[in-house]
């Protein structure tokens, strides 16, 4: 059940969610697992949809530097009012229907959190198959076939 009737306001969540794989087909996130959300539906005095719950899971993003598929742990803390009917909630609140997308409201707040760049590696050197983005070597190899070009540039230091 993905959607949310207001009319029975307050409504409690403590529950295991999947988001479809479509949701995340041309973004950063490679796969979504363990999502879990907790929290209470709930009009405010001012009889506004008070929305107050916490979404926790893990992402799979590629790699900023060498674009393995690695888990980012996120932990997302939601306090928000919906007020009515407008541009910024309409994929997911229909007031007119007096329901709310559940599916929708934590798929946008889940895309929020996806950092711009995220990596394991630490440190300068970092190598693949084939390639060495940098040298630990203190000396400076030189190609043998430039040898003795090399050779004309030392005196001349």
């Amino acid at each position: 059940m993905n959607y949310i009737n207001l009319n029975l306001l307050p409504v409690k969540l403590d529950e295991d969610f999947i988001i479809p794989s479509e949701f995340y087909e041309n973004t950063s996130i490679k796969k979504l697992e363990n999502l879990h959300v907790k929290g209470i539906i709930d009009y405010n005095l001012s009889g506004e949809i008070a929305i107050n719950m916490k979404i926790t899971g893990n992402m799979y993003l590629l790699d900023s530097i060498t674009l393995e598929e690695i888990p980012y742990q996120f932990d997302i803390n939601i306090d928000d009012t919906l007020e009515s009917f407008d541009g910024e909630n309409g994929e997911y609140f229909e007031k007119n229907k007096n329901i709310l997308d559940k599916l929708e409201f934590l798929w946008e707040n889940i895309v929020l959190e996806v950092p711009i760049s995220f990596t394991k590696s630490t440190g300068a050197k970092m190598q693949g198959d084939g390639w060495e983005l940098n040298k630990d070597d203190d000396e400076e190899e030189v190609d043998p076939r430039l040898a003795k070009l090399n050779d004309l540039f030392k005196g001349g230091e």
